[in-house]
Parts: structure tokens; sequence; C-alpha cells
């Protein structure tokens, strides 16, 4: 029977990335033209399996550089589309270009490896947003909140919803307060929890209130606050659906390490009895495929941590990952398909940025260890990093000794050399 493989993929899925495994000459048997047509058939399903099932494939180390963006941008929010005409491609959005705030948008296709320009703009030029998956009605993208270029300068209580079948932003309700450096963590019930922050004041005033954005209402509602004020910490969502505070800076210049956990239940915070193996502001927060958190780096009194460190939520304790990293904050920290967590660039100096990394590194939880992987082609920070459907990452962006970039890269590659040509 024959099957049309590109009708039969799932939604938004599609063959092209994979038609090279359906080139190359066609070695006619004595079997003659039914042979010839089964082979065909058979390539054909090869590259119809790399399309369904990239998550099986695991990819190779190394960054290969792709097109650029058509302007330089650090600080811009990302996510990968994951329905719509636009599925499987990357949104970038906001940010700045080194002088002003950016409102526009760019969409990566990994077909082509090419940036085209979004259908419309935010409804306000800013950067440092979160950036969450929300279903309503319909589906959308939450842009909340944001900032101007300085970490500490201006702070938004705009939000924008991205329509991924429409390809347009709409004019989203505004947050009750003004935030950046914010968190955003999508609950179990569907509502985002958005905490902490800068605010808006000439103070720079950091943030202990927390508030709850409900995709079918559109509302805001406030939620219970933090027992500790903080900005850039990280947060994740556990199995059980509670959700980690942890570490961040209160502008003291002293980073925190205390944590804290949120229970969407009863709509409160509390306090995590042990502490953090160490101070971290600016570091990253991934949740591992057992269960356990695992956070990476970040700067305390101007000092990049060269350390990681496991939260664990069946018994609230963290403990210290033996090997070292490379000392690194504004990194970016990506879980890939094998369970392995992939450490990409960030700064090894509180502000000199002739000491942006071009660096990366791979956590194995299997081992407990950290290993060097390829290089970036480019030095950056304030970057983003984006896992694509096909297990590889989409890095783009960010800053480094010579401002802000538009080049993009790619990490991995799909491991087909074998049936680049077919099965000669």
């Amino acid at each position: 029977m024959f099957v049309n493989v590109q009708s039969s993929l799932p939604l938004g899925r599609s063959i092209a990335p994979y038609e090279h495994l359906t080139e190359g000459p066609v070695v006619m048997t004595n079997q003659g033209r039914n042979s010839s047509k089964k082979f065909l058939a058979a390539r054909r399903a090869l590259a119809y399996a790399a399309a369904i099932l990239p998550s099986c494939a695991a990819i190779a180390d190394g960054f290969t550089s792709t097109s650029s963006m058509s302007q330089a941008l650090y600080g811009a929010s990302d996510i990968l589309l994951s329905s719509g005409p636009m599925s499987g491609r990357v949104l970038i959005a906001g940010g700045f270009n080194g002088s002003t705030n950016v409102a526009s948008a760019v969409i990566w296709n990994p077909a082509d490896g090419t940036f085209s320009a979004g259908a419309n703009n935010l409804s306000a030029a800013r950067g440092f947003m979160t950036v969450t998956p929300v279903t309503g009605s319909t589906a959308r993208i939450l842009f909340a909140d944001g900032g101007n270029g300085s970490d500490e300068d201006g702070s938004y209580a705009n939000t924008d919803l991205y329509d991924p079948a429409t390809g347009f932003f709409t004019v989203g309700p505004s947050t009750h307060d003004f935030r950046h450096n914010s968190t955003a963590t999508l609950l179990g019930n569907g509502k985002v929890l958005i905490a902490g922050g800068i605010t808006n004041d000439v103070n720079h005033t950091r943030l202990a209130t927390a508030e709850l954005y409900d995709p079918v209402a559109n509302t805001f509602t406030v939620t219970g606050s933090m027992h500790h004020i903080r900005d850039f910490q990280v947060a994740a969502l556990l199995p059980n659906g509670n959700v980690l505070i942890a570490g961040g800076g209160d502008g003291s210049g002293i980073a925190l390490n205390s944590a804290e956990i949120y229970t969407p239940g009863t709509g409160t915070f509390a306090t995590v009895a042990n502490s953090m193996v160490e101070r971290r502001d600016d570091a990253t927060a991934t949740l591992l495929n057992n269960g356990k958190v695992l956070i990476i780096g970040g700067v305390n009194q101007d000092v990049p941590s060269g350390t990681a460190e496991l939260f664990d939520y069946t018994n609230n304790t963290f403990t210290a990952v033996p090997t070292a990293i490379t000392p690194r904050h504004f990194h970016t920290a990506t879980l890939l398909n094998d369970g392995k967590v992939l450490i990409v660039g960030g700064i090894d100096a509180a502000t000199d940025t002739t000491h942006t990394l071009t660096d990366a590194q791979l956590y194995d939880p299997t081992t407990n260890t950290f290993t060097t992987t390829g290089a970036l082609h480019v030095a950056r920070f304030y970057h983003t990093a984006t896992k694509l459907a096909d297990g590889r990452v989409l890095v783009a962006g960010g800053y480094n000794a010579s401002g802000a970039t538009a080049t993009a890269e790619v990490y991995g590659t799909l491991p087909d050399p074998i049936f680049a040509n077919g099965f000669e």
C-alpha cells in the first residue's frame, strides 16, 4: 500500500529537513523496476522516520553557523513554536540592539536556516521578558513585563499574546506590578506564576510580590508574596506541581542562598529550611528527567561561580555537583533529548565583556559530571538558546566585547551520514 508520508505526518511536522535521505542514485538490480520502487519507498520511509521521531536520534557535538538576524539583539525572548503553520520554527521577540529597545520579532526556519520578519510588533519595545506557552480558548504564548537595556533601568507591566495560528501579537492585560528580571512558571493548572524582579522606581526596588495569569479569564490576580525580595532568581516547576524559587539578588551586591517553595493549592510560599550550597545571582535552573533541579553558575559579589548544585524536592535539600565548571553567569542551560544539559556561553567576569565565553559544556546526570563540548563561533552572553524539534539547539544573538551580535549558530548535527546518499 502506498502511503503519502507528508500528509500522514503529525500536524506541523515537515519532511523537508530530511529530504536528503531520499536523494542519490538508485541502483537497478536484477529484480528490475519493482525492486527499485521498493528501494525508493524504503528511503522515503527513512525520511519519514527521521521527521516523526526526532527525539529518538542522538545529535553529534559541535556548533555550526547559520544565517544572521536582520539586526543585532541581546536580552531577547525565545520559544519553539509547536502549533500552527509555523510549527517547528523559533520565535525570537524584543530585546536590545545596542542602542535602543526592540519591539520587532523574527522567526527562524530550521528547514533552510534563515530568519524572516514577524507579522507585527510587540505592544512596547523591551527586553528581558518572560515567555510562557498558555492555553485558554486557544493556544497562545505570553510575553510578560520586561525592561530597558540596563539591568536596572526601566520596568514594564505590558504583556503581549502571540497567536501561533495567525502569527500575530495582540495586547494582553497588564500585570499588577511593573517588573523585569522576574520569573514565569507554567503551573499544572494552566496558570502562570510570575514572581519577583525589579520594579519601575528610582530606587530600582526588588520585589517579593507574585501574581497569577489565568489564560481562560485573560487576567492577572495577586497571589501570596515571597518571603524575600529577589531578582534574577531561578525558578522550576517540580514534579509534585509546586514551584522552586531560589537565589537571586536583593540589591545589596551579595547574592542570596535562600530558597522558597510555592504551592498552587494554597497560593503561598514556604521557606526551604536548607540553604543553597552557594550564593547565586544570574544562575540557571533546569529540571532534569530524574526530577531533580540542576542549578548552574551565577555570580556573587562580582565573582562568577564555577560550581553547580542539585535540588531534590523529595527532601528539600541542595547538594553540590562534585565536578567544577567554567565560571560563568548570564549563560543558558538547555535540557537535551538524551537527558543531558547543554551549558552555553556567558561571561566569566562581573562586567568585563572581554571575558565573554565561547565555551560550552555538557552535564550528564547519570555520572553527575560536566564535560566540554565544542565551542561557539562567536562569544556571547544574554543570548537565546532554543531546543529544536529534532533535538538540536539554536543559539542566537547576545553581547560580547564587540557589542550586540546578530549572529546565530546551531548546536548538534543529525546522525545521518550513512544514509546521505541512499543505501549505497
